[in-house]
């Protein structure tokens, strides 16, 4: 025992010195303080400032026990011994209760056993500081995977909405400054998304919930999609962009390609984003490193170079140069920090070299795997053909339910899925997915793939999937999410999942998945049901009549947009829609008389009046109107109203 601080609780002179005399024959480093009164005791704890105390059981007319329980009221957070004049097996059982880690008869009390019964409290004090501490890092590390997650998700979520809207408009935009502006907002929002990767990659890793998923690479399809990725800033910047080999490569190599192309479009972009003229250079080849055989990457520019002391703190987060002619959009500062922790997951290092003035290179080393027997080849990029980035959209059969709480995000993977010819139907949550189900099943009708959030009100996506697999339903399931933490596959499929597909969803990866499980539309002739449903939008206004058009576009509709009622009835003698939606104030003619004449020609049509007033019940009726709708029209009134 050696500078251990005691605290004697005893109201007894005689019997304080007898304590401390025996304490003296154990140790001579000990240093005590002796409150001779409770009062004085309760003084001396609340300070908490003892790695030990030793109580007497009787402290005038007031007892240990009711001390013990003062002691713990004001956190005192050392062990406390209960001294008494004799054995007593209740006061032993009281004094374990309130507290005490042991109870010591002060008659037979010897240095040996009071130094045994104070090694094992210091010794159970230690032990019980390390479990708190553990407890206490493992809540900290659970508490931080779960608001990763849920800033994740939280994030993610509107950032989907903002490029899948704005990717949907750009393929559907004609104008020339319209598009050029939706891509500032696609390129800004695409910036937004990679700065919020940065930091939460930065947070998965050192949270150790970083996955890894290595797989064959076809090492020249793989650099030739790099090259292309990169080249376009490079011309934006009048830059020669370079990829080159010296020496044979393998054909395939084995490491995750998501994060070796993150690697990689990181470092080119800052040797792009800091080179003003001159050339970026990609060099793959050889070197030796632990014995092994790795491929060494270099990245080199011509560009503005780096600061000796900025380098000197490089690959440090938040760390970004101070030259001033740094990129005014120059980021989070993670992205080195990142790509260095990736490099040595997958088996190599990073190390860089610069001069200011003059360029900068960054090189590192990237372990490819098993390569005894894989072919080599000199590399050889296909330069002509620029990779086809432009979604082609597939066409399948079957029926396919989308389940998320957002309205924006639900109608655009619906939207996405309604493009291959499916029949979609849309659910808000869990719950509503688990009853729409159980209706269908009754009625002798299925879903061949349900697209489902995880993170929704009222039932979450594993608890409805986990209840659909109970009730029997044995189709495929493909968990939709923004979270991206370590485990989160292995609980989707523990929940019943088949597939998983992370948030923002991308098009491509969707139609993959779908290709998977649904099957293939095959026709010699152009089915109706394979046609979007054709509407008739009749409105004056050119500003309104536009947004309506874009909407019911959005939902799958075929639109025929006219401004009067006579254009309209002009058009349905080219193309009968099955429905047409009227203004009620229309300049050649009132919505209810031009709507009686469309259902007197053409009862087969539904038709819906849109107005900005109240709508005369009686008179609908009476014209073949079935519904009405109140303006301004949101999405969501529109897909209630057509959906009936």
């Amino acid at each position: 025992m050696q500078n251990v601080k005691l605290l004697i609780i005893d109201d007894d002179e005689d019997d304080f010195f007898l304590v401390k005399d025996l304490i003296a024959e154990i140790s001579q480093t000990c240093t005590f303080d002796w409150a001779p009164t409770y009062e004085a005791g309760q003084l001396l704890l609340r300070e908490n400032r003892h790695d030990l105390c030793l109580m007497d059981y009787k402290l005038g007319a007031r007892d240990g026990i009711e001390l013990l329980t003062f002691a713990n009221e004001v956190g005192f957070s050392g062990p406390i011994i209960l001294l008494t004049g004799m054995h007593q097996i209740e006061v032993d059982r009281q004094a374990l209760r309130a507290g005490a880690v042991d109870y010591l008869v002060k008659s037979h009390l010897s240095a040996e056993q009071l130094a045994r019964s104070i090694r094992y409290a210091l010794a159970r004090r230690e032990v019980e500081r390390e479990r708190v501490e553990r407890l206490k890092a493992e809540a900290e590390n659970r508490l931080k995977s779960e608001f990763l997650a849920h800033l994740s998700h939280e994030l993610r979520t509107p950032l989907s909405a903002i490029l899948g809207f704005t990717e949907l408009l750009l393929n559907k935009s004609s104008d020339t400054e319209s598009a050029a502006h939706l891509r500032i907002i696609h390129r800004n929002g695409k910036h937004l998304l990679g700065l919020l990767n940065d930091i939460l990659d930065l947070s998965k890793i050192e949270a150790g919930k970083l996955e890894l998923e290595a797989q064959s690479v076809s090492l020249s399809a793989f650099l030739t999609d790099i090259y292309f990725l990169m080249q376009g800033a490079a011309i934006d910047k009048n830059l020669k962009l370079r990829v080159e080999a010296p020496q044979p490569l393998p054909v395939t190599i084995y490491t995750d390609p998501m994060r070796l192309r993150q690697i990689l479009l990181n470092l080119m972009g800052n040797a792009i984003k800091f080179t003003h003229e001159g050339e970026v250079l990609l060099k793959i080849d050889w070197c030796y490193e632990n014995e092994k055989n790795k491929l060494r990457f270099c990245i080199k520019d011509s560009g503005i170079g780096i600061c000796s002391e900025t380098l000197a703190v490089i690959f440090e987060p938040f760390v970004q140069s101070k030259n001033a002619q740094v990129h005014p959009r120059a980021g989070t500062g993670l992205g080195l920090t990142i790509s260095k922790q990736l490099i040595e997951r997958l088996g190599g290092h990073i190390q860089v070299d610069s001069e200011v003035g003059k360029g900068s290179e960054f090189s590192f080393t990237l372990d490819p795997g098993p390569i005894e027997g894989v072919e080599t080849e000199v590399l050889q990029l296909n330069m002509d053909v620029a990779p086809d980035h432009q979604v082609a959209i597939p066409r399948f059969s079957g029926r396919v339910l989308v389940v998320d709480d957002l309205r924006d995000i639900r109608m655009l993977i619906g939207h996405f899925v309604q493009l291959t010819g499916v029949e979609v139907v849309y659910a808000r949550d869990g719950a509503e997915a688990v009853r729409i189900v159980s209706a269908d099943k009754l009625l002798g009708k299925h879903f061949d793939l349900i697209l489902m959030d995880i993170h929704m009100p009222i039932l979450d996506g594993h608890q409805a999937a986990q209840q659909l697999r109970r009730e029997g339903y044995s189709q495929p399931l493909v968990a939709l999410t923004a979270a991206h933490m370590k485990g989160d596959m292995d609980q989707c499929y523990a929940s019943g999942f088949t597939a998983y597909l992370g948030k923002p969803l991308d098009q491509t990866r969707l139609y993959k998945c779908l290709a998977t499980y649904l099957p293939v539309k095959h026709t010699a002739r152009l089915d109706a049901e394979l046609l979007p449903k054709s509407i008739l939008v009749v409105e004056d206004d050119a500003d309104a009549l536009a947004a309506m058009e874009g909407l019911l576009s959005l939902m799958g509709w075929q639109v025929i947009g006219v401004q009067s009622a006579e254009a309209a009835l002009q058009a349905l003698q080219q193309k009968i829609p099955h429905v047409a939606l009227l203004d009620l104030n229309l300049p050649d003619m009132n919505g209810y008389a031009c709507a009686a004449k469309i259902h007197q020609r053409y009862p087969a049509i539904r038709i819906l009046i849109a107005s900005g007033e109240s709508v005369d019940n009686l008179r609908a009726v009476e014209a073949g109107i079935s519904n009405s709708l109140l303006k301004p029209v949101s999405l969501a009134q529109l897909e209630a109203a057509l959906n009936v």
